[in-house]
């Protein structure tokens, strides 16, 4: 199987998301499914600023590696991107960042609520993940569970560690996360003002409804 396209889409995704400032150094995974239904993953311990599409790994969704450039293993939170992608079939692609307002939340174990359309439009509120030990499958179990039984979410805080944003694309899962790390900053300049007020509940289910933000995960 030749796996140039997914490491190259996943490399792309990383430079994007390493330019905006949403991941850093090597914090942060970023995964795709393959066409034969495998993983595309970041690997672990290389920094953005030097990686290339070559060092992206492919494994399979109990996470053995099936083609890695010597000596690279897969992203150690890989069990976060199998497990999501395993439970959820409307998703292709999973981002994990260590962006500063979500994170910031995630440390508080405090949701976002849907106080502005960047939150609305990726299913705000958003919840935060319960606690898992870093690189254990309980943090993806964790987040599966969420995204499973609200299938509007686009993604959601994981309790001291950051944030998962996914979609059916690449392309849609890095606009999940933005949306996601954009309206935690709003939420966060807000209240050092005072108490924000949410979208009103009759104006939540229009958005929704305008936007197939129901349950189509794809859209946004």
């Amino acid at each position: 199987m030749d796996y140039r396209e997914a490491r190259e889409r996943v490399f792309e995704t990383a430079i994007r998301l390493n330019k905006a400032n949403l991941i850093r150094l090597s914090a942060g995974n970023i995964s795709c499914r393959t066409a034969d239904g495998n993983l595309a993953i970041t690997p672990s311990g290389v920094q953005y600023e030097v990686m290339a599409p070559e060092d992206v790994v492919v494994i399979d969704l109990e996470g053995n590696i099936l083609d890695a450039r010597e000596g690279l293993k897969p992203s150690s939170e890989f069990h976060l991107h199998t497990r999501i992608l395993e439970r959820l079939e409307d998703v292709n692609a999973v981002i994990h960042t260590h962006s500063y307002y979500a994170l910031t939340f995630a440390v508080l174990g405090r949701e976002l609520p849907p106080v502005c359309l960047e939150l609305l439009v990726t299913g705000g509120p958003i919840p935060v993940a319960p606690y898992a030990r870093p690189g254990t499958a309980a943090v993806g179990d964790h987040a599966a569970d969420l995204l499973q039984r609200r299938p509007e979410l686009k993604g959601c805080l994981l309790k001291n560690h950051g944030m998962v944003a996914v979609g059916a694309t690449l392309a849609k899962a890095f606009s999940h996360a933005w949306d996601i790390e954009t309206g935690a900053q709003i939420y966060y300049q807000a209240i050092q003002i005072a108490e924000p007020d949410k979208i009103p509940p009759a104006d939540v289910d229009f958005i929704r409804q305008k936007y197939n933000l129901v349950s189509d995960r794809s859209s946004g």
